[in-house]
C-alpha cells in the first residue's frame, strides 16, 4: 500500500525501473508502452482510479493521453486524475500546450476526472545541485531575472495523496503553484543564506545549451522544446498563484528557503 492508503500498479515502459518501483510500498510494476492499446488496456483493467503522469516533452503526448482515456472509460475506471501543467494553453510551450488536447480527452472521456496544473518544481534545481554547493554557481537556460511560481514537488505529491478516488474532487482543475515569484537571482539570494558561502546564478546560451545537449545524446525534439521553453520563461516567466495548493494541502505552501534547507540538511546527513 502506498502512501495514503492505496494499492497501487504502475506502468513504465523503462524496465530498469521495474525493481525500484516494486520496492515503492509494495507497489505493482507492470512495463508496457502507452502506444499499444493491448498494454494500456491491461494496466488499467481492474483499477478504481488512474493517475496519469505523461512522459516530459515525448511527442507521443497526446496520442498517449487520448488512448489512457479511452482506456479508462472502457475499463469503468471511477476516478481519471491527470497530471497536467500550469498553463496549459500557451502554444508558445509545445510541452504545455499538448496537454490542452489531452485534458479535452480526459474532460470528454465521461469518467470522473480531476486535473492537477503544477507549476515548475523547486526540484528541477536538484540536477544543478552539485555546481551549487561546490562552486557557488547556479546555471539557468533563460534570463536570471526571470521570475517563476516554483512549486515543491513533495507539495503536489502529498496535494494528488487528497484528491485521489474522492469523489468531492470530481470535474475539478487545481492550478498547484508555489506562494513566491523567483527569478534565479533571487533563487542565488536564498542559497546564499542556506549554504553559508556565495552563489550566483547564470544563464547558460542556447548554443551551449545545444551543444551539451546533442553531445549528451538528447533527442532532437527535447532539445527544440526546451529551448522554446527557455525562450518563453526568458521573456514572460512562469506566474501561479498558491491559493488553491493551500487550500487542499490545509497549510502553507513549501517556500523555497524551506526546500533548500531540507536539500541542504540531506546533503549533509
Amino acid at each position: 500500500m502506498a502512501r495514503g492508503g492505496h494499492a497501487v500498479r504502475f506502468l513504465t515502459r523503462q524496465t530498469e525501473y521495474v525493481g525500484d518501483l516494486r520496492d515503492v510500498a509494495g507497489a505493482q510494476a507492470v512495463t508496457g508502452d502507452l502506444a499499444n492499446d493491448s498494454d494500456v488496456r491491461s494496466a488499467v483493467d481492474g483499477v478504481d482510479v488512474v493517475y496519469h503522469i505523461p512522459p516530459n516533452m515525448n511527442p507521443g503526448e497526446i496520442p498517449f493521453g487520448t488512448r489512457i482515456a479511452a482506456a479508462a472509460r472502457t475499463a469503468g475506471v471511477k476516478h481519471f486524475v491527470y497530471h497536467s501543467v500550469l498553463h496549459p494553453q500557451i502554444e508558445a510551450l509545445p510541452h504545455h500546450w499538448n496537454k490542452v488536447f489531452v485534458e479535452q480527452a480526459v474532460i470528454e472521456s465521461g469518467v470522473p476526472f480531476t486535473i492537477l496544473q503544477p507549476s515548475s518544481y523547486m526540484q528541477n534545481t536538484l540536477p544543478d545541485w552539485p555546481a551549487i554547493s561546490r562552486e557557488g554557481v547556479h546555471t539557468l537556460g533563460f534570463s536570471v531575472k526571470a521570475r517563476l511560481s516554483l512549486v515543491d514537488l513533495d507539495d503536489v505529491a502529498e496535494a494528488a495523496t487528497k484528491v485521489i478516488g474522492r469523489p468531492e474532487h470530481a470535474a475539478a482543475i487545481y492550478e498547484l503553484a508555489g506562494p513566491e515569484m523567483l527569478s534565479g537571482e533571487d533563487k542565488a539570494r536564498v542559497l546564499t543564506q542556506v549554504l553559508g558561502r556565495p552563489v550566483r546564478a547564470v544563464q547558460q546560451s542556447p548554443e551551449a545549451f545545444r551543444g551539451k545537449a546533442a553531445a549528451a545524446g538528447m533527442a532532437q525534439h527535447v532539445i527544440d522544446t526546451r529551448l522554446a521553453m527557455f525562450a518563453h520563461y526568458g521573456h514572460q516567466g512562469l506566474a501561479g498563484n498558491a491559493n488553491v495548493l493551500e487550500m487542499l494541502l490545509g497549510r502553507p505552501a513549501t517556500t523555497f528557503e524551506q526546500f533548500a534547507r531540507r536539500t541542504a540538511d540531506a546533503q549533509n546527513g
